[in-house]
């Protein structure tokens, strides 16, 4: 059986494969002479209707032989950026830009690199070139801050799927101690230090700081930053992941009439979308924290918040029963039958409590807690793809080094946490992967009931746990990871039985 599995796992891995990257949709190239040294010339390209994003990628040689070419671009109206001698792959899109160049709404039209020669030797000849890409908004492997991965291969990438800063309500200390704006900076600071891979900015019902993230993300270039929004209603909070265009969030308003609405119009977009905190009380210190409509078409959400740190810290209890509030709002929906993968996310708003009293009030820190997604590669679309796939589990601890995987067979059927078996008769036999859980024990969960027992004792730093489900399951079936002291520590995802 271990064979059978390890082998499927092989043809798994094989069939999430990363597509090639796409053409470039324009071409440009040319050579240059001794005659071009201090001309310009504009390199004219159209850019269709429906475009979101331009990304050019030019190139030149001779640079050893003192051929310096300087790039600018313009569009139908002004021009957009200059980039000079130091910026050859740039993108300007109506939500960010590379820093030099202006974002905002991607006109049609003709547009016009702007390329100037400040040097070459008489007699020299250069050879040059642009590729250039158009991108919708929709088309969420283009539109992300980071063109290619930022880290290649499969693997278990950590991240932090809710934050926020001062572009929305995040507060942090000022250098002079006063309530002030939290910079994104002190967000993707965080993140870095506490080992997350993805670190996911929320703010709420703005999207003013996706051109800072544009801005950072070359600098934080071993973390992927993933735009998002918090679709912040007085009926409940939903995290948008990926997508960037525009989205009413004023309820009442066209594309928003009611909350229902909002959210069909948000999933259309493909984007990945969370409702936020789910059981967490509302009322007068947070309006709408808790989800009330009572007409979610759940078949249009993806995920739900299983764990908020905030809520852990602010809702009143220990923070084991604010988690199993949480636990148990996602299993009744698991229950009804729906698909929707269980996450986490920190809320954290004030980056910097750690430096005094925060004047937020106290948060769960940046990379407290972690969703840990099973991704092709560190990109925003990889990232995307792994949490759709419900290949995904929550770790209630700080740094690296745990895995919780879940592989089901029943006959030849075979399903990975996130997947689906076939209902049939007979026995599931299941193997939980854990690493970095030495003294754990594994709990089985089943349609929302814990096996009874104290659990499966892990001993190493990595193990296969064998299950067996005799009666199988008539929805559902997730494994947990508790701690010595019997805390939960990693969350699983289910395998699904249709």
């Amino acid at each position: 059986m271990r064979w059978t599995i390890l082998l499927w796992l092989a043809l798994f891995a094989t069939l999430l494969a990363a597509a090639p990257r796409p053409a470039p949709d324009v071409v440009l190239a040319g050579r240059i002479g001794g005659a071009d040294r201090a001309t310009t010339r504009d390199l004219a390209f159209d850019v269709p209707a429906g475009t979101a994003q331009v990304r050019v990628a030019f190139a030149y040689d001779g640079r050893d032989r003192g051929v310096t070419i300087t790039l600018g671009v313009a569009d139908p109206q002004r021009v957009r950026g200059w980039g000079g001698g130091t910026k050859y792959d740039f993108t300007i899109g109506e939500a960010f830009a590379t820093p030099s160049f202006l974002p905002g709404p991607v006109a049609p039209g003709r547009w016009r690199l702007l390329m100037t020669v400040p040097g070459i030797r008489a007699g020299d000849s250069a050879g040059w070139s642009a590729r250039i890409w158009f991108a919708r908004a929709t088309d969420l492997d283009a539109v992300a801050f980071s063109a290619d991965p930022i880290r290649d291969g499969p693997g278990w990438y950590r991240a932090d799927l809710h934050t926020h800063s001062g572009q929305s309500d995040a507060r942090c200390r000022s250098l002079a101690g006063r309530a002030a704006g939290c910079p994104p900076l002190y967000t993707f600071q965080e993140a870095a230090d506490h080992g997350l891979d993805v670190v996911a900015l929320t703010d709420h019902n703005v999207t003013s700081h996706f051109i800072e993230m544009g801005y950072l993300q070359p600098h934080f270039d071993t973390l992927l930053l993933m735009p998002g929004r918090e679709l912040t209603t007085r009926d409940g909070h939903a995290n948008l992941l990926g997508y960037m265009g525009p989205l009413e969030t004023d309820i009442g308003r066209t594309g928003a009439e009611s909350v229902a609405a909002l959210l069909a119009t948000a999933h259309a977009t493909g984007g990945f979308l969370t409702i936020n905190h789910p059981a967490r009380p509302t009322g007068e210190d947070c309006l709408g924290c808790g989800w009330a409509p009572r007409d979610t078409d759940y078949a249009g959400v993806d995920a739900i918040e299983v764990v908020n740190g905030g809520s852990t810290i602010e809702t009143p209890g220990d923070r084991e029963a604010a988690i199993d509030r949480q636990l148990r709002y996602w299993e009744a929906l698991l229950d009804r039958g729906y698909r929707l993968t269980g996450i986490a996310g920190s809320d954290n708003h004030d980056a910097l409590q750690y430096r005094g009293a925060s004047p937020v009030g106290p948060q769960a820190a940046i990379g407290s807690l972690a969703t840990v997604i099973r991704a092709d590669d560190l990109s925003q679309g990889a990232i995307l793809r792994g949490l759709r796939s419900g290949r995904v589990f929550v770790d209630l601890d700080e740094g690296r080094g745990r895995v919780l995987d879940l592989i089901a067979t029943r006959g030849r059927d075979h399903a990975a946490m996130g997947g689906t078996l076939p209902r049939r008769r007979g026995p599931i036999a299941a193997v939980a992967h854990v690493e970095g859980v030495a003294g754990g024990r594994v709990s089985l969960v089943v349609d929302g009931v814990v096996r009874p027992g104290p659990g499966v004792p892990v001993a190493g730093a990595r193990a296969d746990v064998p299950l067996r489900l005799d009666h199988g399951a008539q929805r559902w079936f997730r494994v947990d990871v508790r701690r010595p002291d019997g805390r939960l520590w990693l969350i699983g995802n289910p395998v699904y039985v249709r």
